[in-house]
């Protein structure tokens, strides 16, 4: 994670970027939250519900910041082989986050 985090500084060092950056780093403290979720799910089996309540607002925090970089991409300028539409076409390669109707859905 320490790697991942001094990675991230070097690379969204710009004004530009500096959103970008702190989105990126939220996600992945959500990424770590919700392993913690999944780890103590595994060994504690009574509190279902809370977990259950801690992996929602993970999920609901997470498409928050999603959006956030959307709208940040749909901003953007649209060409190169360098930046937010290079990156959003990785993020959103199977386009789920391009269709509304996918957004904010929730399963279990």
């Amino acid at each position: 994670m320490e790697y991942l985090m001094d990675s991230l500084h070097i690379c969204f060092l710009s004004e530009e970027t500096r959103a970008i950056g702190s989105i990126i780093k939220n996600v992945l403290q959500y990424a770590l939250d919700f392993r913690g979720c999944l780890v103590r799910g595994v060994h504690d089996t009574g509190a279902r519900a809370d977990l259950l309540d801690k992996v929602q607002t993970i999920k609901q925090k997470f498409d928050k910041n999603m959006e956030e970089l959307q709208r940040i991409y749909l901003r953007s300028p649209k060409h190169g082989k360098f930046g937010i539409s290079h990156f959003w076409g990785f993020l959103n390669c199977n386009e789920y986050y391009s269709n509304g109707s996918n957004q904010n859905t929730f399963f279990f």
